[in-house]
């Protein structure tokens, strides 16, 4: 038998590659390979330029689309010509297809950012490395929050393989359906049990998407089960291949252009705002499975016209090595400029990335994808699949442990608390500092994932807190002092307990922390309703305490407008004259901006170990950036004769913010000190706020 010259029941292509097609089809698609260049075009010049290019993502979903359609035409390939499908036979071929180019670029990767980036981010790439080696990247991505559209923190160099880990957990379970699918089919000698049942799982699954994505879009972004029904489209439609080669050639040949259209327009239209995947996936993934469906029927003039060109049929051929190398290539050539990555920077990077892609194809994909050797031997294909998996886990260990003992000391001897006169000495000295020291404290390595708020502090109590629990507040500091102070604020306020802990004991006071991350105290500057029940539950919280003293601190929230902030700061100020005896503002701590891109503290120390300057930041940088956020406090406290207190002098000379001072290390993060940090200037603090302490301490 033969489709269109081609004989329907080959498995295997002139050169060695499986027919990917259903047995009703053409055993070689030109259009579909060229659907892989648009899929990898789109991806790779997103991820170079994402303001033009704003809704490239969706290339992933055109490859998911691809992949359905693909295995399941294998498949049905492998039925029609043994009556089985062979599990061992299929996990060898896609253990000689993906991992061998996965496991160079996720080694290379991690080597990389050890030697690029210093032992800190290098551990943390590494940890993404194990995930990606054993699939599950994409649930690793999701639980550590990193937003794939607009992440706040670093991305992952390997952040890509969120994509490749849903395909492979596809190919880990699908074969097993159809091989249960096809044969109850078989004994019902039906042929519509397995198309109904893709149809079920097309429906369960986008149903399940467009419900998971309105209330969790980061882990719905990452999830499996909601692009489960992308795969499974591709599979219905390979499926469906006899009947729909009956459409007409004119139909068909419309069908694939507005398929091409409607993934142009989701490429174009859509945003990092957008929802997604939800319903928004549904035009790109309709229209790639419309470009596959119509091209059924080879219409002369449909979009094999564009997709079956040399070009395009060429980049389609190197798509999976170049989705693997162009990402870390440009992430971490970002992360390493000091003053972002033109556009022609970017597309070099593009071009080394291609350059990279063939010669994976030539040295590494087909050699050992037709290698006679494993080809016979399937179980060997496992094996040795198995063997690099364990390869990658082992080597990324490796590289983990050899560098754990190069974070520094967990306490140090000496002094640990300073008042202002010695602390101001030592900031100057450490402004002029070269060197990390031989001991510092807390260490760098685990720092990142610390919790801001004291170890004194149980995590009840700030549980309790967040979720607006209705019990007593939890106190601290002197117990039996009749003056109580309240912390007011965001994670700004917990990051400050450690001070004011110190400062509560030794001031005697009573002192109770009010703070939700990303929950600035300001009205006007959140719309998020939990922020704004928040903000009510802490008013509640000060009337029944009826405390001597609140200090109010905040981070200026993403986004925020400085008119919003002053109304939102008068307004809180006015309702805390009426609810306690003294307030005061606490003035920002230096921040580290991402623009220019540039690490945080602690991996710029990781990384330049002989050369800590380069990861301070200049008051005149610093003013440039939050100085309008302070003058904005300060003036909005005056109007309601509040007291403002800066806290500059406690990180700065008049020119120099360090970030290790007297062998501390200054910042856990961008917007956060460290809870050691935190202590060790407790006696300053206290002498800053000395006069609003005595005044709210008499009254």
């Amino acid at each position: 038998m033969t489709v269109d010259g081609v004989l329907s029941d080959s498995r295997l292509l002139p050169d060695g590659d499986e027919a990917g097609t259903p047995p009703a089809d053409r055993s070689f698609r030109p259009d579909v390979q060229g659907l892989r260049a648009i899929a990898v075009g789109l991806v790779v010049f997103y991820h170079a330029d994402s303001s033009r290019l704003t809704g490239g993502y969706v290339g992933v979903d055109v490859f998911f689309v691809i992949s359905g359609f693909v295995i399941t035409g294998l498949l049905l390939r492998e039925r029609m010509n043994t009556k089985r499908t062979s599990m061992l036979g299929f996990y060898a071929r896609r253990a000689r297809r993906i991992l061998p180019a996965a496991t160079l670029v996720i080694l290379a990767t991690v080597i990389a950012s050890y030697w690029l980036q210093g032992f800190l981010r290098g551990d943390e790439v590494a940890v993404d490395g194990r995930w990606a080696a054993v699939f599950l990247a994409n649930f690793h991505f999701a639980q550590v929050g990193n937003n794939y559209l607009g992440a706040l923190g670093t991305p992952s160099p390997l952040l890509h393989y969120w994509s490749l880990s849903v395909e492979e957990q596809f190919y880990l379970v699908f074969p097993l359906l159809f091989a249960g699918v096809a044969a109850v089919a078989a004994r019902r000698r039906s042929q519509l049990v397995l198309p109904l049942a893709l149809g079920a799982a097309v429906a369960a699954s986008f149903a399940y998407s467009v419900i998971y994505t309105a209330s969790n879009p980061v882990n719905a972004f990452f999830s499996p089960f909601t692009r489960a029904w992308e795969l499974a489209l591709g599979g219905l439609v390979a499926v469906s291949a006899p009947a729909l080669r009956r459409i007409p050639p004119a139909v068909a040949a419309a069908v694939t252009w507005l398929g091409i259209a409607a993934i142009g327009y989701a490429a174009v239209v859509y945003s990092g705002a957008t929802a997604y995947p939800g319903s928004a996936a549904a035009v790109p993934v309709l229209g790639a499975a419309l470009v596959i469906a119509g091209g059924l029927v080879a219409p002369k003039w449909g979009a094999e016209l564009l997709l079956g060109s040399w070009l395009f049929v060429k980049v389609g051929e190197i798509s999976y090595a170049l989705y693997l190398w162009h990402y870390p290539l440009l992430i971490l050539a970002a992360q390493q400029s000091t003053h972002g990555l033109s556009t022609a920077k970017r597309l070099a990077l593009v071009a080394v990335a291609v350059v990279l892609a063939v010669l994976t194809r030539w040295l590494i994909e087909n050699p050992i994808r037709h290698a006679r050797g494993l080809v016979r031997r399937p179980a060997l294909s496992v094996g040795i699949g198995a063997g690099l998996i364990a390869a990658t886990l082992a080597i990324c260990s490796m590289m983990i442990i050899t560098h754990s003992g190069a974070g520094g000391s967990t306490s140090l001897p000496g002094a640990q608390s300073a008042d202002l006169g010695r602390l101001e000495r030592q900031i100057a000295a450490s402004a002029n500092a070269t060197r990390m020291p031989a001991a510092y404290t807390p260490p760098l390595v685990g720092l990142a994932s610390q919790v801001l708020h004291s170890a004194k502090i149980p995590q009840s109590c700030v549980t309790a807190l967040v979720l607006r629990l209705p019990a007593p507040p939890c106190v601290f500091g002197d117990l039996s002092a009749h003056r109580t102070m309240v912390i007011l604020g965001d994670s700004q306020a917990m990051m400050w307990s450690s001070a004011f802990l110190s400062i509560a004991s030794s001031e005697h006071w009573r002192v109770v922390f009010d703070g939700m991350d990303a929950c600035p105290p300001w009205y006007g500057t959140h719309l998020n309703p939990q922020c704004a029940a928040f903000h009510k539950y802490s008013l509640w919280i000060i009337h029944s305490l009826h405390p001597a003293l609140v200090v109010v601190t905040g981070y200026p929230g993403p986004g925020a407008k400085l008119s919003n902030v002053a109304v939102g700061m008068s307004h809180l100020l006015s309702w805390l004259r009426l609810l306690s005896a003294h307030q005061v503002v606490l003035g920002p701590i230096p921040w580290f901006t991402t623009s220019p891109p540039r690490p945080s503290p602690p991996e710029c120390l990781a990384r330049n170990a002989t050369a800590i300057q380069l990861c301070s930041v200049s008051t005149a940088q610093l003013d440039k950036n939050f100085g309008a956020f302070a003058v904005t406090l300060r003036a909005s406290a005056a109007v309601q004769h509040v007291r403002y207190v800066p806290v500059r002098p406690l990180f700065c000379t008049e020119t120099t913010c360090p970030t290790v001072i007297n062998r501390r290390i200054v910042y856990q993060d961008r917007q956060h000190i460290t809870r050691t940090y935190s202590a060790y200037v407790a006696p300053a603090l206290a002498s800053l706020l000395g006069p609003v302490l005595s005044q709210a301490g008499g009254a």
